[in-house]
């Protein structure tokens, strides 16, 4: 047994290891039995654990204390409750319900500064607080009331401003969160910060803590697409170790795969692979092909399969892989019997993936394949099988085949990974090919496969043409055998010579019998050889039917047939590399296809669609003949029909252009009085252009039509006009700015939320166009104000309504921004002295002139200060002055008119400044030329110097206004900044804009921007200072009237400020502003030494969060030790004990309340936070 210990030399000692915790627990406990006065003893305790609490770096030595506290006051308690059950099993209701002393004293305290003003009381109280839980026994018990403190106290601090103290507290709440109850607000707060935190950190916590259920499943699986690839790799370990595969439905488990070994981060691949995918590989004892089947793979139509199947196949040898494979017979082929979709599907992918490994692989394939010609006599067989279920309309037989169907395209891609060098081998799988796409009961859906095979054979663009278009005739006009019963004539005159044999037969018996009898042989065997001809004869006549048949080719049109047709010419022709049609084509296309666009079964009327689309890219000519058509296709026919054809439209306008449209007549371009006038001009360079305007019109009004397809009610017409739209703009083949706001538009709009194609289509094209060059930023341009205005004058009941117009406005400043330009080589870039932002700040400054009361007018004045002028363009700053001072004069609106008096401020500055003192040039930024387009209407209305000195005084003088309007202007501050942190969550959405760098009003400084240079200071090393343990531990002094939640927030959403924080709208030198920032700061109480008793000054706050004010503090490495004494203790840098409890027990609280003590989730180490 070891010496007693001292509470000081405990707590100096633990600061070195953990690994001299158990020793001095057990010293510590000999001195807390020997001491008779235990409050001297909690106290002293507390007063030692106190220099730990008010350190927020995660100090290996401040950690360690922490661990050595909660486990010397959770070591005591058990002691207690041991005791207390042994005397007397009643009296253990007494006092702290079963709770020692010390364990409810450091209890009660934690709880009671867990709402301090000092953000490193608040983390450390609430690590506290989950170390002290997370110590007690499995079957410790709890008092109903610090139970019921502790929940709503940790509760709070879930939405305290500092991640480091939301990740305590919800680590604090694991243990005190209840799976069966539908209604627990632990849960429910761990769902939703899953979903809102901002912190990833936070969401790794919650990911952690939170107890998988039938609720809490689909939130954690939504975890595995979060934007932290540290999130979504925690979430693939948490699934594999608490979530059973039967617990997921088919499509959850597919969704899992996909995502997590497709992810763009090789960890969460990593993760997927290694943990979830192996987790479930275990649950079936390594039988991959019982695990395919909960993959359902048959009804799959992704590649989540192959590429488990790949992980599987890349961590065992391919040796290994083909001597595990024991579906295989003695011919290498899968027994009829035995043949699943599993099977099929593991062996075609064993298969491709041993040619992938070369030399080796090639010879190991042997093992697993036969060859070419037996292969196909066994794929023939196996085919045949899909005749027995035509006709039938029984569900078992349709699900029958249906599996069917899946292995059979299995097959053939086994036989396109064969090798086809043998010539005998290579003919017999051509004729296979063709037996199969002839025969009638070969599905379309094999189609596809076949005709890939065909073409892997006949690489030869005219054979292959000329071999479809006969396989083609086949299928649509087989070969069939016609039965004909013959006419009465020739039945009359079979039956006369059937008659006239019989009689020659009786005449020529009687003759034999007769030259028997006069025994002349000779004759005799002459006459037997004529009965025996007459006899043949008979029997022939007799055995002749009266029946005829006959071979003849016989068309066929129904649905199915035609359907096989279109799709084997549809494939063919995707594979063609030909620029023309050639006459067997043409004929096709001619006999098949076009008669097929008025077929009354819409199957074969899209697949005709399809096939026209296709022979249209091989021929310009063929697709202007038929542009025509598919554009009246999409207009008039059904949804599926509708886009298919816009699909083509589209791939031919992206091909050819909208030169396409040069067909005579196709649709009105000019007047007639235009056509009369240009009739008598004998110019042919007239005639020249009015043939242009003609095709230009023509061109326009189709895009016109198109485009009209943007407002259709069908979210898959409307995704196809989309992204054909925005394909043709970015490939140059359309310049429009109405069109490029109508995608704006449309890409905010609230009804287009569901369709995350569109959303992803465009989302991933505007800011490649915009960049792409000048041009295409100045179409943007273009768009900017009409596209706002628009919004502007939504009505309240348009869903355009509810866009916010602040968040468009950022975007489209983000697109138009020449830094943002792909640079272009050094020797060939161009710098000019205009840019896009410095025509349109001149376009938004004449649109606020025109209207200074519409709507929309803040979003305009905001938009200002948000433009990257040149400011070495001076002729553009006198002009954007002397435009701010006329704004500034018919601006009515008070917040409007701050905005512009502070983008006033940076154009006077810019002036007074020169050239040389922008921060960041435009020559540096490489910004193209652009012409200023923007001061005509200013320039009629110049005024001279001395007016714009008084407009300037007038401004001026308005900062001397009366205290009133000073007030007024303080209040509004509040909802200034509200959309300032509108603005940086716009930031998150990456389509934010670099903001001018001209220095901010001391108006514009947010909290984020003060909890940002905190941040900065934090790393830098300070000399801690002594200075009031009051401060340190006390609640604010005045409550912010709301608490600031550190969560996500929905668009739009604007958090409260406290009153606190407001400012005068006054205007001060960056001189002044740091000045009086620095003033704003609480003003400190007289230092005290911090070991001095502060419990009396303490004031939980448990409703309302302070923002942490910013502490003049040098920070070092923290040693404990010197500040508890002189002596000198050299701390070991030895890393805090990660190891992890895991609980499985639930224990009981007395008073009718349980502490649920959850597996893997009570004791997670918080350090990897």
């Amino acid at each position: 047994m070891g010496k007693s210990k001292t509470i000081h030399e405990a707590f100096v000692e633990c600061q070195t290891t953990t690994a001299v915790h158990t020793k001095l627990i057990s010293g510590l406990k000999k001195t807390y039995d020997k001491t008779e006065d235990k409050d001297t003893f909690h106290q002293e305790f507390l007063q030692h654990l106190k220099y730990a609490l008010i350190v927020f770096k995660r100090e290996p030595a401040v950690e360690r204390v922490l661990e050595f506290a909660a486990k010397f006051a959770a070591s005591v308690t058990d002691e207690e409750v041991a005791v207390c059950s042994a005397d007397d099993e009643g009296e253990a209701e007494t006092s702290g319900k079963g709770m020692g002393d010390l364990l409810l004293f450091v209890f009660n305290f934690m709880l009671k500064v867990h709402g301090a003003r000092d953000r490193a009381v608040r983390f450390r109280s609430c690590q506290m607080i989950n170390k002290l839980l997370n110590s007690m026994g499995q079957e410790a018990d709890i008092d109903d009331d610090l139970y019921t403190r502790i929940y709503d106290g940790m509760l709070i601090r879930l939405r305290d401003v500092e991640a480091l103290v939301r990740v305590q507290a919800v680590l604090a709440l694991a243990r005190l969160q209840d799976p069966e109850d539908a209604n627990c607000p632990v849960i429910a707060a761990y769902m939703y910060l899953l979903k809102c935190d901002l912190s990833h950190d936070v969401r790794r916590a919650a990911l952690v803590s939170i107890a998988p259920s039938a609720k809490t499943l689909p939130t954690i699986l939504t975890t595995t697409r979060d934007v932290k690839e540290s999130v979504r790799k925690l979430a693939y370990e948490i699934i594999s170790e608490k979530v059973h595969i039967r617990a997921l439905t088919i499509a959850q488990r597919v969704k899992l795969l996909k995502h997590g070994l497709s992810d763009r981060t090789a960890a969460v691949k990593e993760a997927c692979a290694t943990k979830l995918l192996q987790s479930w590989l275990r649950t079936f004892d390594g039988n991959v092909l019982d695990f395919l089947k909960c993959l359902d793979v048959e009804n799959s139509t992704d590649d989540t399969a192959e590429l488990a199947l790949n992980v599987i196949f890349n961590k065992v040898s391919p040796a290994e892989l083909v001597d595990n494979f024991e579906l295989l017979n003695e011919n290498h082929v899968i027994p009829a019997a035995n043949l699943t979709c599993e099977g099929a599907l593991y062996w075609h992918h064993l298969c491709a993936f041993l040619k992938t490994q070369g030399a080796t692989g090639e010879v190991l394939i042997d093992n697993l394949v036969p060859t070419v010609s037996a292969f196909c006599e066994y794929l023939q067989s196996f085919v045949k099988t899909l005749n027995t279920a035509v006709g039938d309309a029984n569900e078992t037989v349709v699900e029958e085949l249906l599996k069917n169907e899946f292995i059979a395209e299995q097959l053939l891609h086994i036989a396109s990974l064969l090798d086809l060098s043998d010539e005998v081998g290579r003919k017999r799988l051509d004729s296979t090919i063709q037996e199969m796409l002839i025969a009638p009961y070969v599905p379309s859906p094999l189609v596809k496969q076949l005709v890939e095979l065909f073409n892997r054979i006949h690489t030869n663009d005219e054979e292959r043409i000329t071999i479809m278009a006969e396989i083609i005739a086949d299928v649509r006009e087989p070969i069939t055998t016609v039965e004909v019963e013959i006419s009465d004539e020739e039945k009359r005159k079979k039956e006369l010579k059937l008659a006239s044999i019989r009689v020659q037969l009786n005449e020529t018996r009687d003759t034999l019998e007769d030259l028997v009898a006069k025994q002349d042989f000779g004759k005799a065997a002459e006459y037997k050889n004529m009965l025996e001809d007459l006899e043949m004869s008979k029997a022939s006549l007799m055995e002749q039917s009266n029946v005829s048949t006959y071979e003849k080719k016989e068309e066929k049109s129904d649905p199915a047939t035609l359907v096989k047709c279109m799709r084997i010419a549809s494939e063919m022709m995707q594979q063609l590399s030909v620029n023309k049609l050639n006459p067997t084509l043409q004929t096709l296309i001619d006999t098949l296809v076009l008669p097929g666009i008025q077929n009354q079964d819409p199957a074969v009327r899209n697949l005709a669609v399809n096939c026209i689309g296709l022979a249209s890219l091989l021929s310009k000519t063929f697709a202007c003949q038929q542009l025509l058509l598919l554009m009246q296709i999409s207009q008039v026919d059904q949804e599926t029909i509708k886009v298919t054809a816009l699909q083509a439209v589209f791939d031919l306008l992206h091909l050819y252009g909208l030169e396409a449209f040069k067909v005579d007549g196709a649709v009105p371009s000019a007047s007639d009085d235009d056509a009369d006038s240009e009739e008598d001009e004998e110019d042919q360079g007239e005639e020249g252009d009015k043939e242009e305007k003609q095709n230009k019109t023509a061109a326009n009004s189709a895009v016109a039509i198109l485009s009209g397809l943007l407002d259709s009610e069908s979210s898959e017409i409307r995704t196809v006009a989309a992204e054909g739209m925005a394909k043709l703009l970015l490939a140059g083949r359309v310049s429009s700015p109405k069109l490029l706001r109508r995608l704006l538009i449309l890409w905010h709009n609230p009804t287009t939320e569901e369709d995350l194609h569109l959303r992803q289509c465009l989302g991933a094209f505007f800011p490649v166009f915009a960049m792409a060059g000048r041009s295409q930023q100045e179409c943007v341009e273009q768009a900017f104000l009409p596209t706002l205005q628009t919004l502007f004058e939504a009505p309240t009941t348009s869903p355009l309504a509810s866009i916010n117009e602040n968040n468009v406005a950022t975007f489209l400043v983000h697109l138009t921004d020449h830094r943002n330009l792909k640079m272009a080589d050094s020797q060939d870039t161009v710098v000019e002295d205009s840019t896009v932002h410095d025509s349109l700040s001149l376009k938004i400054c004449n649109e606020i002139l025109v209207e200074p009361d519409a709507p929309g007018i803040r979003t305009l004045c905001k938009t200002l200060n948000m433009l990257a002028v040149s400011h070495t363009n001076q002729t553009l700053m006198k002009d954007l002055s002397l435009l701010a001072g006329q704004m500034i004069d018919a601006v009515e609106e008070k917040l409007s008119k701050k905005q512009l008096v502070k983008f006033q401020q940076t154009v006077e500055k810019a002036l007074n400044s020169g050239a040389g003192a922008e921060i960041k040039t435009d020559h540096e930024m490489g910004a193209s030329s652009q012409e200023d387009e923007g001061v005509n209407s200013q320039e009629e209305d110049t005024q001279d110097t001395k007016d714009t000195q008084d407009t300037q005084e007038q401004h001026t003088g308005e900062e001397g206004k009366s205290q009133e309007v000073e007030e007024e202007e303080a209040k509004s501050q509040e909802v200034e900044d509200e959309d300032k942190v509108v603005s940086q969550e716009t930031e998150e959405t990456e389509v934010t804009s670099e903001k001018s760098e001209s220095p901010k009003p001391v108006e514009e400084e947010s909290i984020v921007e003060e909890s940002t240079s905190k941040r900065k200071t934090r790393g830098r090393s300070k000399k801690i200072q002594e200075e009031s343990s009051e401060e340190r531990f006390a609640a604010p002094e005045e409550d912010p009237p709301t608490t600031r939640k550190s969560t996500r927030k929905p668009r739009g959403s604007k958090p409260s400020v406290s009153s606190s924080s407001q400012k005068k709208a006054t205007f001060k030198t960056p001189a002044e502003t740091t000045k009086s920032t620095r003033k704003g700061r609480t003003t400190r109480t007289s230092k005290k030494s911090v070991s001095e008793d502060i419990d009396s000054d303490i004031l939980a706050s448990p409703e309302t969060i302070a923002v942490p004010m910013k502490r003049n503090i040098k920070k070092t490495k923290v040693n404990l030790a010197a500040l508890l004494s002189d002596s000198e203790s050299d701390a070991e840098n030895v890393g805090t004990n990660t190891a992890t409890k895991h609980r499985t027990t639930r224990a009981t609280r007395r008073g009718g309340r349980s502490l649920r003590v959850l597996a893997d989730l009570s004791n997670t180490d918080d350090e990897e936070f």
